[in-house]
């Protein structure tokens, strides 16, 4: 006589199991990008003040004085020109850009100052530690960015507008960590489209004798000179 030690469920369960059971491995789910090479959106508007802030906050302070001092000279503003019921004129006269600069610079640089003391103020309370070190490395990796923005205002002279602008679209977007061909075509849309707004219908000023336009035929040097 057998015994039948399962029953029939149990079996049917097993044998189910056996079929329909699924191999994974953590390689195969596993991102391309690394960890700590992931860059997520969020933190480019992410903002934390550093005791190193109020140094900055201090030598901008200078800096906005300065401007301040030399503003009625160096602006235009002494020989302005404001005639009545003409509101076009008087906007277009020099010293209104350097004038709207001061009246935002300012009060933000006074914000800045009093934001940044407080957190100094805040991290003594609560004795976070200075970490010197770090706060110069993030100042010293900012400069690498501070770089690629003068090299891009340079290659406008050589490239011109449209196509310096898209190369280094695509660069700070692969450099960010996005390196998809969705994130770069992305990238290559809308410096397209900034390019269109401002210098083909806001007609935006840009450098026009361009180095590689003088390359081109005389037709399309004068269409790119004019919308790109």
């Amino acid at each position: 006589m057998k015994l039948n030690l399962f029953s029939d469920n149990d079996f049917k369960s097993s044998v189910l199991e056996k079929k329909f059971s699924v191999k994974t491995s953590s390689s195969q789910i596993s991102c391309i990008i690394p960890k700590e090479k992931k860059f997520k959106v969020e933190n480019l508007f992410e903002f934390r003040r550093i005791t190193g802030d109020l140094t900055l906050s201090l030598v901008f302070l200078l800096f906005v004085i300065f401007l301040f001092l030399n503003f009625n000279t160096e602006s235009g503003w002494d020989t302005r020109n404001l005639p009545q019921k003409r509101v076009g004129k008087i906007l277009k006269q020099q010293w209104v850009g350097p004038l709207l600069c001061m009246v935002i610079l300012i009060p933000a640089t006074f914000i800045n100052l009093y934001e940044s003391f407080k957190a100094l103020k805040k991290s003594q309370r609560l004795k976070i530690p200075n970490k010197i070190q770090y706060e110069i490395s993030q100042w010293i990796r900012s400069i690498e960015f501070i770089v690629y923005f003068l090299i891009y205002t340079f290659a406008i002279e050589i490239f011109g507008y449209l196509i310096s602008t898209m190369i280094f679209a695509n660069f700070l977007t692969f450099r960010l960590g996005y390196r998809t061909k969705k994130w770069i075509l992305t990238s290559t849309i809308c410096s397209f489209v900034v390019v269109i707004i401002f210098r083909s219908i806001l007609q935006i000023k840009t450098p026009v004798n361009i180095w590689l336009y003088k390359y081109f035929p005389e037709n399309i040097e004068v269409f790119m000179k004019i919308y790109f």
